[in-house]
């Protein structure tokens, strides 16, 4: 009997995969691009296009080594196509490392400026690259990694390193100035040594000065390695919603982490913000009105502009959640400012040292005028990094703001650098200083490690784990991950990405009450390989990571039951 039944369910799931129906998405068409010939990244992403020059919708491009050697993927150009791009590295089996892209060098010496140019309603998704904006004659030419042209874009970057982007004008990683609705999902990536003459450059993103410029920003397990400036700044109305969720600040120029003082609805938790404007402010730059810009690591100011039309907002509409972060300023970052200050320096001293949260009296106290304003549980405690990475961190950013100081605010060049990690980048990836298990103990393929040694910390999450990026703390990560989401009206089950993938992939699904929730995989036999969630779980969004790697090659389905409720879809494992 046992026998009959199965044969009937495999006949029926078969039947159902192949069928034409909306429970399935249709599979990416995956198009595996090769490294060389220098330029063939830009060049096939470019040409792999309809007729108005918008991307073969649901395709995939794979970065996949052909042979045991980690390739550079050299752009000649911006990847400029329209509609959504979705770029995935292929770890390479031999080495353990992702793939680099990186810009060559024309022939009349000219480099890229940026990496991507979306144009308008457009998802740019990244997961598992290094970005490199060092050319072979370690010239740092790129300014910008993303340089969109149009409103309505989506960023998703996930399990990507961007360094080295720096350069003229205000060289933001997202230079999203003068756009409207623009989205961030930002997890598991590392920003590194992205700094530049200018103290405040370049950080995450300036979204500026359209009347809606961001709708989105969540930044989730991230670390912003010698950092230049804020990771999101605006000097009007610049996020309708942030999440910012268990990042690490490590050593960065002048200005906060924010530059958002009119914040209407935020989530800052669960963070390490060490030595955050390290270079400090002249007291000549502060006005001394309470949330001006640059006054601190976090301003917030009264809603001015935004009580005025078309936004009409009140303080009681303001939700802003600030709690349980660490922030610290290192002995070293302490005498540097010291020594400027005795030094004199004409016109720009006595320096100010940054404050964790300025705000307008009483707003985090007065619960009648701000009810709904929360900050608690942030102290300035020392995370206890590693000490010999500390004080080269602290004595390349002395030796920048040192620069900076004796020469009218330039850096002169000086790029206060950590463990390049290529010097210069070969067309074949050399990693130097990178342990071979980096997946494993710290979740990045860099020499350093974030892993801090301070255990009172290790716990101190609204979650129990420990504050900061968890990839430090692999064993800490856990499968399923709550996305906020306030108004969901049914249940839903996301399409996995990236599809096909290998060997693991996100699946996201939301419900709208509380319920008791599993996940599970099944082959076209119709048997159970794999059960990722089985727990009961509060009404919201969640984002679940599968990892396939003892899975055989094939097509596989994923079906969610919450209640009464089954939705099912179907994914390919490629290995």
């Amino acid at each position: 009997m046992k026998t009959i039944f199965n044969s009937i369910l495999m006949i029926v799931v078969l039947l159902v995969s192949l069928a034409p129906s909306t429970s399935f998405a249709v599979p990416a068409d995956t198009v595996v691009v090769s490294a060389l010939p220098i330029g063939n990244l830009n060049n096939v992403i470019n040409s792999d296009t309809t007729a108005d020059g918008s991307i073969v919708p649901n395709t995939v491009f794979l970065l996949k080594p052909t042979g045991a050697l980690d390739t550079v993927y050299w752009l000649t150009a911006p990847i400029s196509s329209k509609g959504n791009i979705r770029v995935v590295g292929y770890i390479n089996p031999v080495t353990g490392h992702p793939p680099l892209v990186a810009p060559s060098i024309a022939q009349d010496n000219s480099s890229i400026g940026f990496f991507f140019n979306p144009q308008a309603n457009d998802t740019l998704e990244l997961k598992g690259i290094y970005f490199l904006g060092t050319r072979t004659d370690t010239i740092a030419y790129t300014g910008r990694f993303v340089e969109p042209t149009g409103d309505n874009n989506i960023y998703i970057f996930d399990h990507c390193i961007i360094e080295n982007i720096s350069g003229a004008g205000t060289p933001n990683i997202v230079d999203t100035y003068n756009h409207d609705h623009q989205s961030f999902y930002i997890t598991n990536c590392e920003f590194r040594n992205n700094q530049d003459d200018n103290p405040q450059n370049p950080g995450f993103a300036w979204v500026d000065p359209g009347t809606y410029p961001c709708d989105t920003a969540i930044f989730k397990n991230n670390t912003f390695f010698l950092t230049g400036g804020y990771i999101l700044g605006s000097s009007g109305y610049g996020c309708t919603y942030l999440d910012f969720e268990h990042n690490t600040i490590f050593f960065s120029g002048q200005g906060g982490a924010f530059d958002l003082y009119q914040m209407t609805n935020a989530v800052i938790k669960n963070n390490i913000f060490f030595s955050v404007s390290s270079a400090a402010y002249p007291e000549s730059w502060y006005n001394n009105v309470p949330g001006s810009w640059g006054s601190a690591v976090i301003p917030i100011d009264s809603l001015r502009s935004l009580a005025a039309a078309p936004y009409n907002m009140t303080e009681a509409e303001r939700h802003l959640t600030i709690t349980n972060n660490a922030y610290f300023w290192p002995q070293q970052t302490v005498s540097n400012w010291n020594q400027i200050n005795t030094t004199g320096i004409s016109g720009i001293t006595p320096l100010r040292p940054p404050d964790f949260i300025n705000c307008q009296p009483g707003m985090t106290t007065n619960k009648t005028s701000w009810p709904y304003v929360d900050v608690a549980n942030n102290d300035s405690v020392d995370p206890e990094f590693n000490s010999a990475l500390v004080q080269m961190a602290g004595s390349k950013m002395a030796a920048f703001v040192d620069t900076l100081w004796n020469n009218n605010q330039s850096g002169m060049g000086f790029r206060p650098y950590v463990y390049p990690l290529y010097d210069p980048p070969s067309i074949t990836a050399d990693w130097p200083n990178v342990p071979s298990n980096w997946a494993s103990i710290q979740g990045y393929p860099v020499p350093e490690n974030l892993r801090y040694s301070n255990t009172a910390l290790q716990n101190a999450g609204t979650d129990g784990k420990a504050l900061g990026d968890l990839n430090w703390f692999p064993e800490q990560i856990t499968a399923v991950t709550e996305i906020h989401n306030p108004i969901l009206e049914k249940y839903t089950l996301s399409q996995n990405y990236p599809n096909p993938f290998n060997p693991s992939t996100v699946i996201e699904y939301s419900i709208p009450k509380s319920n008791f929730v599993t996940i599970k995989v099944y082959n076209l036999l119709g048997q159970t390989v794999a059960t990722i969630v089985n727990q009961e779980q509060k009404a919201g969004t969640y984002r679940v990571s599968f990892d396939a790697s003892k899975l055989a090659s094939g097509v596989y389905m994923y079906q969610i039951q919450a209640g009464n409720v089954s939705l099912t879809k179907k994914m390919i494992l490629m290995k």
